[in-house]
């Protein structure tokens, strides 16, 4: 079976292509490869849980909406991530709940900030296998 994510090299910043058999797990893969770039994940516990709500025009920009959301959450609450649920999801809306715990630079390992997704070859496309998606992060 596919990885649901793979990490690449992309210049001065990192990029990601994830995999979903439906738009739902690519956005969830998509965000735990995003969330994988900061910290490795076995070193974050899901002991908080936020609602997340965003809009795009396009799948796109919904994804880019997505990560970012969660980038922001990182940036002004200290938020790392380690569990993601969609309770709703179409090609222009989702609200998802995501389960995780405050930075501690103690027992966290932070290996990148990730400053925001770029619109940089960002895309999202339906194969006969599935969705994918690559991201690139501007770090």
């Amino acid at each position: 079976m596919k990885e649901p994510f793979e990490v690449f090299e992309h210049t001065a910043d990192v990029g990601l292509q994830a995999y979903g058999s439906t738009l739902a797990e690519l956005f969830i893969h998509a965000a735990e490869g995003m969330e994988s770039l900061m910290v490795p994940p076995e070193q974050v516990s899901a002991v908080t849980t936020r609602e997340i709500k965003v809009d795009g025009h396009d799948t796109v920009s919904l994804l880019i909406a997505w990560l970012n959301e969660l980038i922001f959450l990182f940036d002004t609450e200290y938020l790392l991530f380690h569990t993601f649920a969609l309770d709703f999801i179409n090609e222009t809306h989702l609200v998802a709940h995501a389960s995780g715990e405050g930075y501690d630079a103690q027992r966290h390992e932070l290996s990148s900030a990730i400053k925001a997704v770029t619109w940089h070859e960002a895309a999202v496309n339906l194969t006969e296998k599935g969705y994918e998606a690559r991201i690139i992060f501007d770090i």
